[in-house]
């Protein structure tokens, strides 16, 4: 029996104490989304409960879950390709978040890092990686 699974992608999902909170910080500040209310599950209350956030031709998927581990966004790196990493930290920088100005990487994209107020870190990259052969 051959293998035929072929890969379409993957899509991060992400656990925030509080959804909604979570998708507007990240409209707001990185420039995902916005929030399509067609693509976002609420529970009785009102509340974030599912849902999801457009990055170009990908998404996240976002858990607004109330008893999210606080230390969880901790141990996730998230790296997001883009077409122009200075326009990038000039909207965060813009939105009144604290970020360093991009940098050339020594193994070859130009890049900027962010980590949200749940933890999550951000890194946009402009360019590819370049490893030595060997």
């Amino acid at each position: 029996m051959g293998d035929t699974t072929e890969f379409l992608g993957v899509t991060a999902y992400l656990r925030y104490p509080d959804g909604d909170a979570a998708a507007e910080w990240l409209n707001r500040v990185i420039g995902f989304g916005p929030v399509d209310p067609q693509r976002v599950m609420r529970d009785s209350d009102g509340r974030w409960q599912e849902g999801e956030l457009a990055i170009g031709p990908t998404r996240i998927d976002i858990s607004g879950t109330s008893g999210a581990d606080p230390e969880f966004g901790a141990r996730a790196l998230h790296i997001v390709a883009v077409t122009d990493v200075d326009a990038q930290y000039e909207r965060i920088r813009q939105a009144g978040e604290d970020i360093d100005p991009p940098k050339d990487e020594p193994y070859g994209p130009r890049s900027c890092h962010i980590t949200d107020p749940w933890g999550y870190r951000w890194y946009f990259w402009q360019g590819e990686a370049v490893y030595p052969a060997g």
